[in-house]
């Protein structure tokens, strides 16, 4: 019923990455969408998918033994992987209620135990039921992963009392994609959740300004829409027109439908706000993905994608639609600094992300060297 997925490759290309450094990674889904009320029952299974071990817990579409099922689903497949040779690590993605007991189990079974800390907090009234549950979690959490934490950027460290902690941004595309970009046409691509939280209504403000005032590049770009979330309807009646630029609404894609699309797209666009409790606290993934495939990043100037990129992609200031329709304006004028731009940004990805390099720093982190010994 419902997925995330920039969350599902973040784990599993750390889980490539662990590979390359001679770690065996096994990823344990619970299946967590919403219970339909149906009784339907789904049994636990285990599978490879591009070469990583994923087991699927039991799930069940009804209320409360739902919850109850993936509270306790843990416990026979810990004892099992405890059974295992050597240190072993649990990461656990967010401070997730449902992990409550398989946290405990895995450090009474020797595992380290390790926070993936994604997305900072919003901040709740002291004395209201979610604010009180936030930081029973937070509390909870940090005092039971014993190994630290992964960050998805720098300013997450402040959410978080554990020690150490290593920021992880995922990992760069071990093989680029054969570009099939059109020359005379830029492709922009918005991606994954398409929603006012991800800064579409900045782009659907742009889209509208440039059909009204009709400046000659325009008709020279086309904006590509993949995704869903609560400003899909918005595209898609833009896309129903035939004005200039165009807007070409794709929906959800499978993996090859997506592949082939980023073959086609000159430019990537992360547009989250960049001011709010978030902007700083969370990490545009989308980022990564492009860069590491030679598509220009075009990205509000937000958390660490400046640390990353440093000058190798364009920055927004501002959530002023102009500013935006400018940069497009500079890409379609410049199409060799453009290209040569997007290269940076590909070497930058690299430099930083690389399946490699990724997965020599996390398996330090998860198992770290005895004092004088290397690893």
């Amino acid at each position: 019923m419902t997925d995330s997925p920039a969350a599902s490759r973040k784990i599993f290309m750390i889980c490539q990455a662990l590979r390359t450094a001679g770690v065996r990674a096994t990823v344990i889904s619970l299946g967590r969408g919403r219970q339909d009320g149906s009784g339907r029952y789904f049994h636990a299974k285990s599978v490879r998918i591009n070469g990583i071990r994923v087991v699927y817990l039991p799930f069940l579409h009804r209320p409360i033994l739902s919850e109850l099922l993936s509270l306790v689903a843990f416990i026979p497949l810990m004892f099992r992987l405890s059974s295992s040779r050597g240190a072993k690590a649990a990461l656990f993605y967010n401070r997730l209620p449902v992990y409550a007991f398989g946290i405990a189990l895995a450090r009474v079974l020797g595992f380290g135990t390790v926070l993936d800390l994604e997305d900072g907090e919003t901040t709740l009234a002291a004395s209201s039921v979610a604010g009180i549950r936030s930081r029973a979690l937070r509390w909870y959490f940090d005092a039971m992963c014993n190994k630290g934490a992964l960050l998805a950027c720098s300013a997450l460290d402040a959410f978080t009392s554990l020690r150490p902690v290593q920021c992880c941004y995922g990992t760069s595309e071990p093989k680029q994609l054969q570009r099939e970009c059109n020359p005379s046409l830029i492709s922009v691509l918005l991606g994954g959740t398409v929603s006012h939280e991800t800064g579409a209504q900045l782009l659907i403000d742009a889209i509208r300004l440039l059909r009204a005032e009709q400046p000659a590049f325009a008709g020279k770009i086309q904006f590509d829409i993949s995704g869903k979330g609560d400003c899909i309807e918005q595209f898609e009646a833009l896309g129903a027109t035939q004005a200039r630029p165009a807007v070409v609404v794709h929906g959800r894609l499978t993996d090859d439908e997506y592949s082939a699309l980023l073959r086609r797209t000159t430019v990537g666009l992360a547009l989250k706000p960049n001011v709010g409790g978030l902007a700083y606290t969370t990490f545009p993934s989308k980022v990564i993905e492009f860069s590491s495939n030679g598509i220009l990043v075009v990205s509000t100037d937000i958390s660490d994608v400046r640390k990353v990129l440093q000058g190798a992609a364009l920055y927004l200031s501002s959530e002023d639609p102009r500013e935006l329709i400018e940069q497009l304006r500079w890409i379609v004028e410049n199409p060799d600094e453009a290209g040569q731009l997007a290269l940076r940004g590909a070497q930058a990805a690299e430099s930083t992300c690389s399946p490699k390099l990724v997965g020599q720093s996390l398996a330090g982190f998860f198992f770290p060297a005895p004092a004088g010994r290397s690893r």
